[in-house]
């Protein structure tokens, strides 16, 4: 591929006076200009985004990266982000770590392709955002709370709703409550997992690893596939939490289809609250989630891209926490 060198090196002139021809700066004459670019036409020669973006230090861009884009959740944080990002005249590049493959989304972060990077998976390291986030590139991680120059994240509440979940279920009487992993390795199922075995403790009920699962998967199909699985060990089991609403849904529908009666002989709770979550029969009893962070996000980072004062956000966002925090909504299930 042509360079800018190749271009002045063929018309023996400077690089500087081709960089500036290709560029438009009026210093260049017309007649200079147009040498300039019929060589670069006749070279093939193709600018370099990343290189003029890291001169100009510069992208215009925030990068999200999360594990998975097409969960209905992460379909409304991308949704949520980009409105908020479009608002500042910024545009949003996204980068997924789906199934553990991780290089691009690091390669984008350790190159700096973009002015902010807002991380909401596990996968990308603390050793890394702390690596790689500086002046030019500011991180802001989701789901953990991580803090150092240039690093920023969301102050987490000491009561997760994942305890208030099982609480919920143990004060309607339940006692043999079993947990569902959605995908092991992800950021809510590894909290929601915690504050259930927590729960457990503080409400002296035995922790009992045979109604612990693995859906291994978010899909439609991972949820019914689990179920059958539990269904198996149903007469060890009488209400049961998944880590998600979208494999609670598809459980419930799998409970049904086998003749077990959904509250009546096990109850039933998921997280999220998906649109669709108060449409099925039964409705499902939910947690809603804090969709406003990922728009304290985009705030902090943009103003610590402009060299502003990030405190007031922060002071303003701790004010109205609880505000924003997650809640058990019941319903039918």
């Amino acid at each position: 591929m042509a360079t800018i060198k190749d271009i002045a090196r063929e018309l023996n002139i400077g690089v500087s006076t081709v960089s500036m021809a290709l560029n438009g700066n009026p210093r260049i004459n017309e007649e200079t200009r147009q040498k300039v670019l019929a060589k670069a036409k006749e070279l093939n020669y193709v600018k370099n985004g990343i290189a003029v973006d890291l001169q100009r230090k510069s992208t215009n861009l925030i990068l999200l990266v999360v594990d998975d884009a097409s969960r209905p959740f992460f379909s409304r944080t991308i949704n949520a982000v980009q409105r908020k990002v479009s608002e500042y005249g910024y545009d949003l590049l996204i980068a997924t770590t789906f199934n553990g493959h991780i290089e691009t989304a690091k390669r984008y972060i350790s190159e700096r392709r973009a002015d902010g990077v807002i991380v909401f998976t596990n996968r990308i390291e603390d050793e890394d955002v702390l690596r790689y986030a500086c002046k030019d590139m500011p991180i802001f991680v989701i789901g953990r709370y991580l803090t150092a120059e240039h690093v920023y994240s969301e102050p987490l509440s000491n009561v997760t709703q994942g305890e208030e979940v099982v609480e919920y279920l143990y004060n309607k009487g339940y006692r043999k409550i079993a947990f569902v992993k959605a995908l092991p390795h992800t950021l809510g199922t590894i909290r929601r997992f915690k504050a259930y075995r927590k729960a457990l403790t503080q409400l002296n009920l035995e922790f009992n690893e045979e109604i612990v699962f693995n859906a291994n998967g978010s899909e439609y199909e991972d949820g019914y596939r689990i179920t059958k699985e539990i269904i198996k060990k149903i007469d060890q089991i009488d209400a049961i939490f998944y880590s998600n609403d979208d494999i609670a849904i598809p459980g419930v529908k799998c409970l049904i289809d086998h003749g077990i009666a959904v509250p009546q002989r096990v109850s039933v709770v998921g997280y999220n609250d998906l649109p669709y979550s108060k449409l099925v029969t039964p409705a499902l009893t939910t947690v809603t989630t804090c969709q406003t962070t990922t728009s304290y996000a985009v705030d902090i980072l943009i103003a610590a891209i402009r060299n502003e004062n990030v405190q007031p956000i922060i002071d303003q966002y701790v004010q109205e926490l609880d505000e924003r925090k997650e809640r058990l909504i019941i319903r039918e299930t």
